[in-house]
């Protein structure tokens, strides 16, 4: 299923027919100050916050769902190398898969340029069956000589 076919079903679902772990899920990151994503248990970035739209420059509303592949390539991550990261070395995929919280420190692509960050990913997961996480996201600030 397509990126614009997802958020087509998402937004289209009656409120009360979404599992209940998405619908607290998006209103909790909605509010926070902090950069956060929302992540379904297949990788694909189902809603990002204000904080997070500051930080790669368009809102949710613009971009919408997002496969992880599409994220990769717009955004990254990427290690120290300037490599892109695969997805066994996200904390995001360690929420998911193994309903843990996970703990990165990587860059990523904003819209000043590369950016340091550190994130941390916890899982969703409840009796509707929903299974994913919160990705909560910071930049770091630049080291001397930056």
């Amino acid at each position: 299923m397509g990126p614009e076919r997802l958020e087509q079903q998402l937004d289209a679902q009656p409120l009360e027919e979404q599992p209940l772990e998405l619908i607290l899920a998006r209103n909790l990151i909605s509010i926070i100050s902090i950069a956060a994503l929302l992540v379904d248990s297949d990788g694909r970035i189902v809603f990002f916050n204000e904080a997070a739209a500051e930080i790669i420059g368009a809102p949710f509303e613009e971009i919408g769902v997002l496969e992880q592949d599409q994220w990769s390539a717009r955004y990254g991550p990427f290690g120290t190398d300037g490599k892109p990261l695969t997805p066994d070395e996200l904390p995001v995929t360690t929420g998911v898969r193994e309903s843990r919280p996970a703990y990165g420190h990587f860059f990523v692509r904003a819209e000043s340029g590369m950016l340091e960050i550190e994130a941390g990913a916890l899982p969703l997961s409840g009796p509707a069956g929903y299974h994913g996480a919160i990705v909560v996201f910071w930049p770091l600030p630049p080291t001397a000589g930056d």
